[in-house]
């Protein structure tokens, strides 16, 4: 019934819980939403998260790719964030491409994580002008509850921090590039703690 009511009039209902000091979900005002979050958890991606934020749930994972760096910034390498926002999620998405809102939120996520230089993509370049790595991070959600982009980000960065780069060696004479798995470097951390 509640829901009936927070369609045909959101802002009384809205305003019901504000005059009540409460939330919908039933939290105080400045009572934070559960968090709970695991690392590593997607074997088939290089680093990996999965965030439960009350409760939206979000799973992010990150694989590696090599690739040329840009003409006009030859000495960086690469973030592509891509958000989904399945029907699973909420009854608000449909199957097919992705809506303009999942496109809207993974504009968000990557400028925020761009602009905060938590990664300095510079750190992802291995030879300027040649080789430098793509990190596509892959972020599905699950279950949309509020605090998206939240969840979002939290799941992100906690892929970064557990992620580790291969060693790459290239060869001048005979260009052959070879990437050893085995030997791995932890990125690069510029997180404030």
């Amino acid at each position: 019934m509640s829901e009936i009511y927070k369609l045909i009039h959101p802002v009384k209902y809205f305003n019901d819980y504000i005059s009540r000091n409460v939330r919908p979900d039933g939290r105080n005002f400045y009572e934070h939403r559960n968090i709970k979050l695991n690392v590593n958890s997607i074997q088939a991606a290089e680093a990996s998260a999965v965030v439960k934020c009350g409760n939206t749930t979000v799973i992010c994972g990150i694989k590696l790719e090599l690739a040329t760096p840009k003409a006009e910034d030859p000495d960086a390498g690469f973030l592509v964030t891509n958000v989904e926002l399945l029907p699973l999620c909420s009854s608000k998405f449909r199957p097919g491409p992705p809506s303009d809102y999942a496109q809207v939120i993974s504009n968000i996520v990557s400028d925020i994580v761009i602009n905060s230089q938590c990664v300095d993509l510079k750190d992802l370049c291995i030879i300027s002008d040649k080789f430098a790595w793509v990190l596509y991070c892959d972020i599905v959600c699950i279950d949309n509850d509020g605090s998206l982009v939240d969840a979002c980000i939290m799941a992100l960065i906690s892929s970064l921090k557990t992620l580790s780069l291969p060693t790459v060696s290239y060869d001048e004479e005979t260009e052959n590039i070879k990437v050893d798995t085995k030997v791995r470097t932890p990125l690069k951390e510029y997180f404030v703690n």
